[in-house]
């Protein structure tokens, strides 16, 4: 009965130590961590533009003008969030130019690849306008 109990206590104890060390001597990447907030955080900038320039064309303001207040106000409403100001400028970018072309390219006469690489520029240089 007590080389049963030694048995289990020994491989419980193999079982911990396997656990221990694994977690110890494995480095834990921050950068995934990172990474996956910075998308999440893009996707959101994204979609909040995209629905504001898309309805400001929706009202008729030109397409300067859409783009003005869309960067005003996501500037105003992300300015507060963490990491906003360190985001990837052209991920960024590249995120609202596909939506954009995807969503209300027609009106403004933006489509497929072309409309997207326009847009792109067009959304980086007025971003470092403003």
């Amino acid at each position: 009965m007590q080389g049963k109990f030694e048995k289990i206590t020994l491989r419980l104890v193999a079982i911990i130590l396997v656990i221990f060390s694994t977690l110890i001597i494995v480095p834990i990447e921050e950068t995934y961590a990172s990474d996956s907030d910075e998308s999440i955080l893009i996707k959101k900038v994204s979609k909040s533009f995209t629905k504001k320039f898309c309805n400001s064309i929706g009202f008729g303001l030109s397409k300067e003008s859409a783009m003005n207040f869309s960067l005003a106000e996501n500037n105003q409403v992300f300015n507060k969030k963490k990491n906003f100001n360190n985001i990837n400028k052209e991920l960024l970018a590249e995120e609202i130019a596909n939506a954009v072309v995807r969503k209300c390219g027609y009106p403004i006469n933006l489509s497929g690849e072309k409309g997207v690489k326009e847009f792109k520029s067009y959304y980086l240089s007025k971003d470092q306008e403003s």
